[in-house]
């Protein structure tokens, strides 16, 4: 009889722990983010990160991030991308979802004289050569639809043409070494690293040229539909931290935020920012803040995806109405 009730003791246990724990991660839940400022919107939420909470954070390459969420059998739960990849890769709402908008623009325009960029001015750059970091991925193609909107012709230099004195020449740049350009568009927090050295200095702000002033979605947040179904308490409870997060940046240390992310940084990879070279200026710039999915995101993000879709069809693509995660 005490064995019975031991048995029966034990069922009853596991269906009470299963029925609390339904809403937590079973086998762990793998979360990727690429270096830089979409590390640093998840700064917090690494910060708090524990080994026994069932989810990993994984700070990879950007030039890796894609690979986490293709494939048969896609290694993240919960990843950041920028928006044209996600739109491009997921976008058919079989796999993954969209929940937020992280980062709103982080990319500035550096120069070693005094002139400030609007867009009033910005056809004098015409004849010029912009040297622009990640030229074919969402900085470059951000500047080149801002171009666009203004009416000033672009001149790729990157497919060998020569420079030309009736358009704002541009071409691909190492934010390490810059050289060879008049002005160099930068993202943050690798501009930031650079002004102030050499005579480098902020000329111009992408997201204060880019449509009405306030930036555009770049960096967004992608889960996984199993996760949207299975655990929907977890992952409002991230997004919740995720939107603490901004606050959080601005009064804790720098060491603690460097820390947090050096934390999970993938192996041999050399973080964008140490606790010596994460500024307030850095943070700043980052553009962070967290847009939970409405009608207002998905037509910002729509209104983007055609803009660069007009610069180049191959780099994006409107998504179908499911994908998006709408925040009802």
């Amino acid at each position: 009889m005490k064995k019975i009730a031991f048995v029966l003791a034990a069922l009853v246990a596991a269906v009470a722990i299963g029925s609390f724990g339904c809403d937590q991660p079973e086998e762990g839940l793998d979360v990727y983010v690429p270096d830089g400022a979409p590390a640093l919107a998840l700064a917090l939420p690494m910060y708090e990160d524990t080994k026994d909470d069932g989810v990993e954070y994984h700070v990879v390459s950007s030039t890796l991030i894609q690979t986490y969420v293709t494939g048969k059998d896609p290694d993240a739960e919960v990843c950041v991308l920028p928006v044209n990849a996600a739109a491009k890769l997921l976008g058919n709402g079989e796999r993954y979802r969209m929940a937020g908008v992280l980062t709103h623009g982080n990319v500035y325009l550096l120069a070693q004289h005094d002139i400030q960029y609007t867009k009033e001015n910005l056809s004098s750059l015409t004849g010029k050569t912009v040297g622009v970091v990640q030229l074919n991925n969402v900085p470059g193609l951000s500047f080149k639809a801002c171009l666009a909107a203004l009416g000033i012709p672009c001149n790729d230099l990157s497919g060998g043409a020569t420079v030309s004195e009736t358009a704002v020449n541009v071409k691909a740049a190492d934010p390490k070494v810059l050289d060879g350009a008049d002005v160099y568009l930068v993202p943050s927090p690798a501009a930031d690293r650079r002004a102030g050295v050499g005579e480098w200095r902020f000329v111009g702000d992408l997201q204060q040229l880019y449509g009405d002033g306030n930036g555009y979605p770049q960096a967004v947040l992608v889960v996984k539909n199993e996760v949207v179904s299975q655990r929907g308490e977890w992952l409002q409870a991230l997004l919740a931290r995720i939107e603490a997060n901004t606050a959080w940046l601005q009064s804790a240390e720098k060491a603690t935020i460097a820390g947090a992310v050096q934390a999970h940084l993938a192996a041999g990879l050399m973080p964008t920012f140490t606790k010596d070279t994460l500024t307030d200026g850095a943070i700043l710039h980052s553009g962070i803040r967290l847009q939970r999915m409405d009608r207002g995101a998905v037509a910002a993000i729509e209104d983007f995806l055609q803009r660069l879709i007009a610069i180049d069809p191959s780099k994006a693509a409107i998504p179908e109405e499911k994908f998006y995660l709408l925040n009802t």
